[in-house]
C-alpha cells in the first residue's frame, strides 16, 4: 500500500480555522494552553523520557504532556502546536502519540502525519497573513530571526523554517552540529538550483567553521562563495551568498542562513 502524502493545504486550513474560530488578531492572543482547553485537551509540564511532548486521546477529551527538561520557551510551544497538530488533523490514529525533538522537525522523510503536525503548528504560531507581511524586503539575518522569533514566540529553528516556507527570494538554512551539515532547507525560489550533501564538513571559509573552531563570529554577515556551502549548482546565475549565523553551544550546533542580495 502507497504511503499516504502529507497534506499542506489541510494542515494549514486545520490551523486557520482555529484563528478565525476564536477571533485572534495577533500572537499574543493565542494562549496555547487556553486554546488547548477550549478544544477539550488539557496541557501539562512533567518528566518524559525520550520524548520532547506526548498526547493521550479519550473521545473528546485529552492530555497534552510537554517535558520539562526543555529549556527554551519557543520550543515547548511548538511541542504543544504539535501535539495539537495530531488532536485537530489525526483523530483516527494511535489514542497515545510520544513525538521526539526530531520529530517536531520533520518535513520530508519522517511519516505523513508528523509532517502535517508540523505544518499544522508552523501556520498556528506563525499564520501566513501575518508572517508574511513582517518579512518585508528584510534580509534574513541572524538579528532579524531574532526579532520576529521573539515576536510570534517561536524557537529561531522554526522563525527560519517558516521563513523559508513563505519567502520568494533565495534563501536556505543549514543546521550542523560538531562540524558536519545534519540538515538544510531551501526556499522553494532556491531548492531547484542547489544542493547540500548532508553528513559533509561545514566549508572551511565559512562562517559556521567559525563557530566550530571556537573564534569570534563577526558582527555582520559575510559574502562567502556560493560553490562553499552548495555542492551542486544548477544554474544560479550568482558568484555569492550571504552567510550568517545563529551560535547555539549548549547543542554543539549552528543554524547558518544563507540568502542572495
Amino acid at each position: 500500500m502507497p504511503t499516504a502524502k502529507p497534506s499542506s493545504v489541510l494542515s494549514a486550513a486545520a490551523a486557520k480555522k482555529l484563528w478565525n474560530l476564536y477571533g485572534f488578531e495577533s500572537s499574543k492572543d493565542l494562549v496555547l494552553e487556553d486554546l488547548a482547553m477550549a478544544l477539550g485537551v488539557v496541557v501539562l509540564e512533567g518528566h518524559l523520557k525520550a520524548a520532547d511532548a506526548w498526547l493521550i486521546r479519550k473521545g473528546e477529551k485529552g492530555i497534552i504532556r510537554v517535558s520539562d527538561a526543555i529549556p527554551e520557551l519557543g520550543r515547548r510551544r511548538f511541542a504543544v502546536a504539535h501535539e495539537l497538530g495530531h488532536w485537530s488533523l489525526h483523530k483516527t490514529l494511535s489514542q497515545l502519540l510520544s513525538c521526539t525533538s526530531a520529530d517536531m522537525l520533520a518535513r520530508y522523510k519522517a511519516s505523513a502525519p508528523e509532517i502535517e503536525a508540523n505544518m499544522f503548528a508552523a501556520e498556528l504560531l506563525m499564520p501566513t497573513h501575518l508572517f508574511q507581511p513582517a518579512l518585508g524586503a528584510s534580509q534574513p539575518t541572524a538579528r532579524f530571526v531574532n526579532e520576529l522569533a521573539e515576536r510570534f514566540g517561536t524557537t529561531r529553528t522554526s522563525t527560519a523554517f517558516r521563513i523559508a516556507d513563505l519567502t520568494k527570494d533565495y534563501f536556505a538554512l543549514v543546521m550542523s552540529k560538531d562540524g558536519k551539515v545534519a540538515w538544510w532547507q531551501a526556499s522553494d525560489a532556491l531548492a531547484e538550483y542547489v544542493w547540500i550533501e548532508n553528513g559533509g564538513s561545514v566549508p572551511r571559509y565559512s562562517v559556521a567553521a567559525k563557530f566550530f573552531a571556537g573564534e569570534s563570529l563577526p558582527d555582520a554577515p559575510q559574502k562567502i562563495d556560493v560553490g562553499d556551502w552548495f555542492s551542486e549548482n544548477r544554474g544560479l546565475d550568482a558568484e555569492c551568498f550571504y552567510e550568517d549565523v545563529i551560535p547555539m553551544p549548549r547543542y554543539g550546533k549552528a543554524l547558518s542562513l544563507l540568502w542572495l542580495e
